[in-house]
């Protein structure tokens, strides 16, 4: 039995630990395993890669992808790491691209039971909210798709991160300085989203932790931010001397902060968990309980994570609702008061209650994402076209998908086709003066033309100005979209002739 009140025995935390671990690892790696492409997206890191395997200098000037001269200024350690390990192992660069992420997923779950472990005041808690972490689905579905090849790592360092500087905060000593500016620096050079994220959270510990001064955190602090920048300087210099400091700026022009987020949490909906929210019912729980005792950090962190990050708080906000979810749980089960505590040994139907959570969890967990991937009908349409047009050739790729995010067609097109797609909208994040919030308007109205007639792509090429020399249906993407391609392919085949077409794509000349 667990005892309410003392601190399992290290071995059973290890089991414990192992056993969250292992659960978190089946959820994550048994939908990229399920298939041959990863899930999602992912076409722009594809690319990236061999652009980098393709350089003859440390870093090219700008990536191929969609031969819009977008700048090669992303973070470049998981591409550097992807194309070290396909050398090294002769994987297949679309294997890696596929289970990369998932991996580096599950790596988080032990980084972030560290971090637990140092902001929650008992083991039992810190356990409790490792189980909510390795099952919570907003902690791993942005990162086990191919576009997590970056966002994995970076929350794996972000964890270790933070880990560090609150060790720092504690104890500080130049090991942990210097861990903390290195952890840091890994964090910048795997992805802008996560870097940002660390250094609000870092802020947030900064404020509210009260084992030292103020003034003495603010010198550790900058310190480490001072070798963080060092460490990650001949990247950053190299951006910056190429294209400009803009340039670095430029992708949180898809950022816009809105009070009104402040009202997510409470919706008990960001979790994003099949059949019934249970973590975030227990986290909310925990959020009451964390104020009633005056720990602030952490209810002060799941609303700053909805403050800062309003297009994909969810994904950021998992580390401090596990957080809160372990409290609750811990709470309502374990029959844990921190201010009366008693020694009272957990009663069999609260042991069946965490049984059930854990199974349920699972399920759950497996059950919540909502993934897709390609085919490979849709992959053989992409290298046709590669290899029966003309490099200089331009698309116009229709799905249905109004969101871009969800629109892996579009996003692995120019990689596999190697052609232009004229509305595609990664990788013009680091274009300047609000490139790429044009280019997702361009895209979503494009798509909006899947449940019209072609006159509707008529209309949308008249305005913007463009001539393109093919249209790719995607019937696939159309039907996952809930529309029906019989009326556009119907309105074309009267007007033009198919040069390919297999079960889910078709390819036409632009009449």
């Amino acid at each position: 039995m667990i005892d309410s009140t003392n601190t399992p025995s290290p071995n059973l935390r290890f089991i414990l630990l192992v056993t969250a671990i292992l659960v978190g690892s089946f959820v994550r790696l048994v939908h990229p395993l399920s298939g041959t492409y990863p899930l999602n997206d992912g076409g722009l890191f594809y690319t990236m890669v061999q652009d980098l395997s393709n350089s003859p200098v440390f870093l090219p000037h700008f990536t191929s992808y969609n031969h819009t001269q977008i700048p090669y200024a992303y973070p470049p350690l998981a591409f550097f790491l992807t194309n070290w390990i396909a050398a090294l192992t002769r994987f297949p660069l679309m294997e890696l691209i596929r289970l990369l992420p998932a991996i580096f997923s599950t790596l988080t779950i032990p980084a972030f039971y560290n971090l637990a472990r140092r902001l929650l005041p008992t083991t039992n808690a810190a356990l409790l909210s490792t189980f909510g972490f390795a099952l919570l689905p907003t902690a791993f579905d942005p990162l086990i798709v191919g576009a997590g090849l970056t966002r994995a790592p970076g929350l794996f360092f972000a964890l270790l991160t933070l880990s560090e500087l609150h060790a720092l905060y504690t104890q500080p000593n130049r090991i942990r300085l210097a861990r903390t500016a290195i952890f840091a620096g890994l964090t910048l050079l795997s992805h802008p989203g996560m870097a940002w994220f660390t250094a609000y959270s870092s802020a947030l510990l900064l404020i509210f932790h009260t084992s030292r001064g103020i003034v003495e955190r603010i010198k550790l602090s900058f310190v480490a931010a001072v070798g963080t920048l060092a460490l990650t300087a001949p990247w950053w210099i190299t951006i910056i001397t190429r294209h400009g400091l803009n340039t670095l700026l430029s992708p949180f022009q898809t950022e816009a902060f809105s009070l009104t987020a402040l009202l997510t949490p409470f919706s008990l909906l960001f979790t994003n968990e099949a059949l019934v929210a249970f973590l975030a019912v227990f986290g909310f729980l925990g959020f009451l309980s964390s104020l009633r005792v005056r720990r602030w950090l952490i209810p002060a962190w799941l609303l700053g994570v909805f403050i800062f990050e309003p297009r994909l708080g969810a994904a950021y906000a998992a580390v401090p609702a596990a957080l809160l979810a372990g409290t609750g749980i811990e709470v309502a089960l374990l029959n844990l008061d921190e201010n009366q505590p008693r020694a009272v040994r957990v009663h069999p139907a609260y042991q069946f209650a965490l049984g059930f959570l854990l199974i349920y969890g699972v399920v759950a967990a497996y059950l919540a994402p909502n993934y897709a991937r390609l085919s490979s009908e849709q992959v053989e349409a992409m290298q046709w076209a590669r290899e029966n047009t003309a490099a200089a050739d331009a698309f116009i790729v229709l799905t249905g998908a109004r969101n871009y995010g969800t629109d892996y067609t579009s996003e692995w097109f120019p990689t596999l086709s190697e052609r232009s797609s004229l509305a595609t909208p990664q990788g013009h994040e680091w274009l300047p003066d609000g490139e790429f919030n044009r280019r997702a308007e361009l895209h979503a109205t494009l798509q909006s033309c899947a449940g019209e007639d072609f006159a509707c792509l008529e209309t949308w090429v008249a305005g913007q100005g463009i001539r393109p020399t093919y249209l790719f249906i995607s019937k696939k993407a159309f039907s996952e979209n809930g529309f029906d391609s019989r009326q556009m392919l119907s309105a074309l085949n009267a007007i033009s002739t198919p040069i390919f077409e297999n079960s889910t794509t078709v390819i036409y000349p632009w009449p």
